[in-house]
């Protein structure tokens, strides 16, 4: 399989994955509220993780911020699995995948993220 294909398939994979876990969080399934009830900050923040992660499924497939969306994806997964260290406890398999899947898709997109850099950032 060669490069190309496999960041194909990485990005579709990702989006099923963030599809499923944002739109059961954005639609109250009772495992995503009780999850947010025992991190104790309420619901808000379920609705908001739920918004990026179908956003950021989305971004993988607009050309020119695909690698923004790996980043975003990430930086979601990184904090939900703090979250899940501290509060809440196993299952974390999953999320060593996503975190793995999205920092590949994000390198393999870099160019999209360091095109969004302003030039007098990049020190030039």
């Amino acid at each position: 399989m060669s490069r190309s294909n496999l960041i194909f398939l990485l990005r579709a994979l990702l989006s099923l994955a963030f599809l499923y876990y944002g739109f059961r969080k954005l639609g109250g399934f009772p495992a995503e509220v009780a999850i947010y009830e025992a991190i104790g900050f309420g619901q808000f923040p379920r609705f908001v993780t739920g918004s990026v992660e179908v956003g950021g499924a989305i971004l993988l497939w607009v050309r020119g911020w695909r690698g923004v969306a790996g980043l975003i994806l990430l930086s979601t997964v990184c904090i939900g699995l703090a979250a899940l260290l501290i509060w809440v406890g196993p299952p974390y398999w999953h999320m060593l995948v996503l975190i793995t899947a999205s920092a590949a898709v994000a390198i393999a997109h870099r160019n999209d993220i360091i095109s969004r850099i302003p030039r007098s950032a990049q020190g030039h």
